[in-house]
Order: C-alpha cells, then sequence, then structure tokens
C-alpha cells in the first residue's frame, strides 16, 4: 500500500497543486515563497493534525468569490453552501492498495467490485453539525449594524463583522470540521489539467479521520528552536528551557514507551528496579539524618504540635525517567581516549546538535510505529488496529544548521533509518514508508534521484490578488529520450541543483562569461543584482538539451551563446567547412544546436543578424525564456565607425570595452591572448582590420578564462560594460522578473 498522489486545493499559495508521490522519498524544491511550506503545512493539517484550519490557510484570491457568495444571502432565501465550500481548503488523497489490504480499506473501498487499486478520498471542510453559518453570519451583521453609530461608516469604522472574513476570523473553528469522502477512482487522470473530481451523487461523509488504523504520521518541522545554552520560546511562545529543545527532551518520551523498567518489569528489569529501591532506601536514611536536627528545631517552636497535626517527614523518591530530566542527561565525550572528558550536548556544535538529533527522530518514529521492546506491552484501547500499514514522514528544511557534506550524507541516509528494522527490510514486506521532505538546499537535491523531485513553481496572479504555485513532476521529463535524460542528471550531479532554486536562469557558454557576467551584473543592472540567479555553463552544442527541464521549471530563463558561424571554402580544390568571422551576404551558416533547433529555429546568419522581433533578443512567445547572441554592433576605431558582427563573447567584449582591455594588458602577469587584443586595438586602423585581428589572435590564443581574469585586474572594474547582445538579453531578463519593459 501506497500514496500515488496528493492534490492541493485552495491552501495557502496551492490554489490547485499536484503531488505525485515516489515509493520511498519525494522532495519539495523551488524557489523561496514559491509554495513548498504551503504543501507541508497542508499535509500536516489534513492528515496529522486533521484541523487546525484557519481563514488565513484560505488561498487569499478566493476571498473575493467567498465575499459574493456570503453577500448573495439573504434571510428569506436558502443559503447553498456548495459554492462557498469549493472555495475552502481541501486536498484528494489517492491510494493504492492490494485485494490483500481489504480489512484495512475496507470502508474506503467504493464499489463492491473493488478487486485491488486505486482509492481516493477528499478531505474537506464542512459545517458542523446543527451548524448554520449563513443565520449566524447574517445575524452578527444585523447586530453589528444596530449598534453602529449614525454617521460612522463613512468615516471608515465599522463594528465587528465587517466582512464574511472577519465573522470566520473568530467562528472558523466553532462553525467547520473536516470530513473525508470517497472519490471515484475513474474519475483519476494519470496527467492533464489540475481539477478536482465531482464527488459521486448523495456522497455521504465518513468522518474526519478515514486512516485511522491506516496511516501512522510522524514530522520534523522547521522550526527546531536549536540554540546554544540558555532559555528561548516554543512555536507557541511559550518559554521553554534550552535542554528541552534538545536530544535529552526526546530520550524521554522514548525511554517511556520502548524501556521503562517499571512496565512489564523483565529478570534484567526487576535486577534495575532493585538496585534503584537499594539506593533510595540509602538515600533516605541520609536524608533523615541530615534533617534531624532541622526538624527537631522546628518542633521546639511548637509546630507541629498536638496529636492531630502531621509531622514533617522528608525522603525521595527515585523513578527511572528522573535520571534523564537535567540538562547534562545526553553528554559527548571530547577526549579521544580513557580520560573521560565530557560535555553536556548544549555545548556542542547547532549542526553536530541537529544532526543527532533528527536521526534520533526518525529512529523513534519507526520504533513508535513499529512498537519496539515496551510498546508491545502496553494496553491497548479497544479501538487499536495494531501496526498501521502506511508510515508517512514529513521533514521541513533539514539543512538548518548543517554544512553541505552533512546535508548530504543525511539526506542519503534518512530513508534508510526509517526502514531499519528487521520487519521493514525484507522483501515483500506489508508495511510502507514514504518520506515527503522540502528543502532549500541544492545539496540535499543532489542527494536524491532526478525523478523525485517535484519542483513549486510561482505563477503571477491571474485570478486574484496574490501569486500562487503549481507543482511540475520531474519523472518522464524527458520522455523515451534517455540519452538526453542521462546527460542532464549527470551534468547535474557534477555541478549543483540550485536552478531548481533560483529566480532566473543564465545559461552560458564557458568560464570567461561565468567570471564577468556577475560583476556586470553587480554593477550595472540593480534588478538581476537582487535576484537569485543560477549561472548553467553549457556550450552552444549541448545547451539544447536542458530544453525539456528549463521549459518544466518556467523559470525566467536567458541564454548567452556565441553564433559559431561556418563558411565553405575552397581548399586545395575541396570544398571544405571551417570557422568564419559573421558576415552579412557571405552566405555562412551555423553549427550552434541552440539557434538551429531550438530558438528561433534559424540557420542562416544572414536571417540571424536581422533585428529580433522585440528588439532585443529571440524569445519564445509561450514561455519566459530568451536566446542572445552576436549581433551586428557600432565600433568606433581611429576615425571610422562601422557595424561590426564579433564571433565569440571575449572579442564582442574588447570592441566594447578597448580601454579597459589595453588597461589589462599592463598587467605584469597578462596572458597571451589579452596582450595580444591590446596590441591590436592599438595597431588597427579601422574597424574591420580591427575585428579580423581579434578573430585571428582568437584561434591562436584561445586562452578565454585567463583573459576575463586579467580584466578582474583593472583599477575600476565599474567601467566594464556588457557586449550589446547581452545587454539586450540582461534588460530582457531583468524585465521579465519585475514585469517591466523587456519582457516577452
Amino acid at each position: 500500500m501506497k500514496f500515488t498522489r496528493i492534490e492541493i486545493f485552495n491552501f495557502r499559495k496551492l490554489r490547485g497543486a499536484r503531488l505525485d508521490m515516489s515509493d520511498k522519498q519525494t522532495l519539495l524544491v523551488g524557489a523561496n515563497n514559491s509554495g513548498k511550506t504551503s504543501a507541508m503545512k497542508a499535509l500536516r493539517k489534513f492528515l496529522k493534525d486533521r484541523g487546525g484550519i484557519d481563514t488565513r490557510d484560505v488561498t487569499a484570491s478566493n476571498w473575493e468569490e467567498i465575499e459574493q457568495i456570503a453577500g448573495a444571502w439573504t434571510q428569506e432565501a436558502e443559503a447553498d453552501l456548495t459554492p462557498l465550500l469549493a472555495q475552502l481548503p481541501f486536498i484528494d488523497v489517492w491510494l493504492h492498495a492490494e485485494a490483500s489490504d481489504f480489512h484495512h480499506v475496507a470502508h474506503l473501498i467504493p464499489t463492491l467490485t473493488w478487486t485491488g487499486g486505486l482509492l481516493g478520498v477528499r478531505l474537506r471542510l464542512e459545517p458542523k453539525k446543527g451548524a448554520d453559518i449563513k443565520a449566524g453570519y447574517l445575524a452578527a451583521r444585523q447586530a453589528a449594524e444596530a449598534l453602529q453609530p449614525v454617521g460612522t461608516s463613512a468615516k471608515g469604522f465599522a463594528l465587528w463583522p465587517r466582512d464574511f472574513r472577519e465573522f470566520l476570523d473568530k467562528r472558523m473553528k466553532d462553525l467547520f470540521e473536516l470530513n473525508a469522502h470517497l472519490l471515484d477512482p475513474s474519475t483519476y487522470t494519470a496527467s492533464g489539467e489540475v481539477a478536482p473530481p465531482p464527488l459521486p451523487p448523495l456522497s455521504v461523509g465518513i468522518g474526519p479521520n478515514p486512516f485511522a488504523g491506516l496511516l501512522h504520521v510522524c514530522e520534523i518541522n522547521a522550526q527546531r528552536g536549536f540554540s546554544d545554552v540558555g532559555d528561548g520560546k516554543d512555536d507557541d511562545g511559550k518559554l521553554v528551557h534550552a535542554a528541552n529543545r534538545k536530544l535529552a527532551s526526546q530520550i524521554q518520551p522514548y525511554f517511556r514507551k520502548h524501556i521503562d523498567p517499571e512496565t512489564a518489569p523483565t529478570p534484567n528489569d526487576v535486577e534495575a528496579l532493585r538496585a534503584m529501591y537499594d539506593a533510595e532506601t540509602t538515600f533516605n536514611d541520609r536524608l533523615k539524618d541530615g534533617f534531624a536536627n532541622a526538624i527537631k528545631e522546628l518542633e521546639d517552636l511548637g509546630y507541629p504540635g498536638g496529636l492531630n497535626n502531621p509531622k514533617i517527614s522528608i525522603a525521595t523518591q527515585i523513578k527511572p525517567v528522573d535520571g534523564l530530566d537535567h540538562p547534562a542527561a545526553v553528554q559527548y565525550d571530547i577526549s579521544g581516549d580513557a580520560s573521560g572528558v565530557k560535555l553536556p550536548e548544549g555545548y556542542n556544535g547547532l549542526g553536530f546538535q541537529n544532526l543527532i538529533s533528527m536521526v534520533f527522530q526518525l529512529m523513534r518514529f519507526r520504533d513508535d510505529w513499529m512498537q519496539v521492546g515496551k510498546f508491545k506491552s502496553q494496553v491497548l484501547n479497544p479501538d487499536d488496529r495494531g501496526i498501521e500499514p502506511l508510515q508517512l514522514v514529513l521533514i521541513e528544511e533539514p539543512e538548518a544548521h548543517l554544512h553541505v557534506q552533512v546535508q548530504q550524507v543525511f539526506m542519503a541516509r534518512a530513508y534508510k533509518v526509517l526502514r531499519n528494522h528487521e520487519d521493514l527490510e525484507k522483501k515483500g514486506s506489508a508495511f510502507t514508508t514514504q518520506l515527503v521532505v522540502s528543502t532549500h538546499s541544492g545539496h540535499i537535491a543532489h542527494a536524491a534521484v532526478f525523478e523525485e523531485l517535484r519542483y513549486f513553481k510561482r505563477e503571477l496572479p491571474s485570478h486574484g490578488v496574490v501569486p500562487t504555485a503549481t507543482v511540475a513532476n520531474m519523472t518522464g521529463l524527458f520522455g523515451a529520450d534517455t540519452q538526453t535524460r542521462r546527460f542532464v542528471t549527470r551534468y547535474l550531479l557534477s555541478t549543483h541543483f540550485d536552478l531548481f532554486f533560483a529566480d532566473a536562469i543564465i545559461v552560458i557558454e564557458g568560464a570567461a562569461e561565468r567570471i564577468l557576467l556577475p560583476h556586470l551584473i553587480q554593477h550595472h543592472y540593480p534588478d538581476l543584482a537582487v535576484a537569485y540567479l543560477s549561472f548553467l555553463e553549457l556550450g552552444g552544442s549541448h545547451a539544447h538539451r536542458m530544453r525539456p527541464l528549463i521549459e518544466a521549471l518556467e523559470v525566467p530563463t536567458l541564454i548567452i551563446t556565441d553564433l559559431d558561424a561556418v563558411a565553405k571554402v575552397d581548399i586545395d580544390g575541396k570544398n571544405v567547412t571551417q570557422s568564419a568571422r559573421p558576415r552579412s551576404g557571405a552566405a555562412q551558416t551555423i553549427v550552434n544546436q541552440v539557434l538551429k533547433t531550438w530558438l528561433p529555429g534559424i540557420e542562416e546568419v544572414d536571417k540571424l543578424m536581422a533585428a529580433p522581433p522585440n528588439t532585443l533578443c529571440h524569445t519564445d512567445a509561450s514561455r519566459a525564456i530568451a536566446v542572445a547572441y552576436q549581433t551586428p554592433q557600432e565600433v568606433t576605431q581611429g576615425a571610422q565607425t562601422q557595424t561590426i558582427t564579433p564571433s565569440t563573447f571575449e572579442d564582442a567584449l574588447a570592441l566594447a570595452n578597448a580601454e579597459a582591455v589595453t588597461d589589462a594588458a599592463k598587467a605584469e602577469l597578462a596572458c597571451r591572448m589579452t596582450r595580444a587584443f591590446a596590441k591590436s586595438i592599438s595597431t588597427a586602423s579601422t574597424p574591420e582590420d580591427l575585428a579580423t585581428a581579434l578573430f585571428d589572435r582568437l584561434a591562436k590564443y584561445p586562452e578565454k578564462a585567463a583573459f576575463a581574469l586579467d580584466l578582474l585586474y583593472i583599477e575600476d572594474i565599474k567601467v566594464l560594460r556588457a557586449p550589446p547582445y547581452i545587454e539586450k538579453g540582461l534588460i530582457w531578463l531583468a524585465g521579465a522578473l519585475t514585469g517591466g519593459e523587456g519582457a516577452a
């Protein structure tokens, strides 16, 4: 048995989001404020807490429609709550179960013909029994209007409730509760638009907890409260001693459930209990002797006096768990030898504390689920159905306080810890564990299988006041193209997964762009300087292989590439194709696969040099993707100004920054390419001569990275400007991020 899909509707940023579940672990990735936390909170409130939903959990863009629904109510008309319920949060949970699981899922089976397969359950907010939402709202409004002072409404003053949302701010928990309805498996669709299927006619709710005895839910949330020694506050703002937020506080419940010798004692437990009894007796004798004088002094003062007044007796009671109820219950041996020098856990680094704490919690989740140790001997209530066949573990932002190596190790081991039990490790186990992790860390994502990623992408507001989010499933993204899938996954593994968390992506040709573009952006493009940009260093021969991934992410993407012009020349009577400096009217073509097969899909140099449709760069009209390549730019050399088309980023940069290149060449260790460029700039008589000289020297001294590094030595790097074709691309990208001019 396993979850196959969970669809979330009208919950915070997720107006309609589909979360396809991997068999083992599912990673939620995406940029900041993209909806990952909304998904984790929805899973917690619907599946774990089974309630606690309030007005802040309703998608903000839904309130306009909700207010219209409530505003149409009158005292005479009967209120139809169906439209209202469709605007409130609910989730659709899809499970796959075998016929052998019948005894667990009998109450979820929609028809008598079911023999295994999909089962669907909708959990939604519904009015509580006897709750008349319409009458309560109208009565509250009438009472407020009756008390409203004359003339104050025009000044903005109004009594509660001013609108339906304000009414629900106070009354939502009193009026609504969760209820579950069965879904028809035939309405399940493998792909397509995320839309809730209709409930079967005359659907009857089956209660707020349809997964009782079926699902064991555990969570490690992001607010773990780790700090140095001292007090702090918990999630509710209550003062909590620092020790209560660390591993010591987790040991006590584990001890009570699985180890406590007072629960169904074994022979070994009896021996331990006898030792504690002896210690308690000895200590009590010492207390009696030590307090004897003090008690006698009290008695000499006349208290306690008489036969009816109780006498004072001081004694101790040693309980097994008491030995763990102090800040030093967990200690770390820092000696490294037999000296045994130890410190309490509060004196260790936050990362080490966090790692140990999370691993211990995972162990506790597993052992609680599997009823390890004394747990089995505890008295079960009549409704207990034994061990649930399915465990769902939620971990929010495990990277907090962990350095990058530990992040990868934790992610690689977390699922193994959850399955480290003899009943879970064996093949064909009847128990299933599914782990859901939300993260902002590329290193966490790096440790996962590509198909386990679920990418949360922000959508600009098209139907309301705030942006919402959707989810892209990385499974099957490349279809049957195994070669492309292999290239992309291996490329990402060899670099970083930061593109899954970026505000925008810039695909570049090589090291020179990677070195200089951040400086150009920092000093000349302020809107981009504050954005989270991911740079993918890919040549024009490979960038097109990233097309399925980039289009799925729907993040504004600028591809900066070279024309890679070629021309046919006659060499010794043979017609040979070789690299050429781009020229109009020379019947040149290109070998750049991005420009040929993706965007703009043109192979002839003359057509590529023509002005792009929006005068900035070629863009995909249906997606926020643009490509920038060398186009004609005005160059002044000597007394002449001509239009020149460069061939690479390096000669385009030199043509636009002649003085900076000349300054860089003065450095003692300047590379041959920088010195050669500077010489060409000083000796060429015309722009055409300069362009030809730079092209020839590129072939002779291919030291592109060294050339870029030399430019970092110039006195004022702010004078360095992007070549015109890149400037056009960066202007477009800034517009795509801000919604201003330049966006397609």
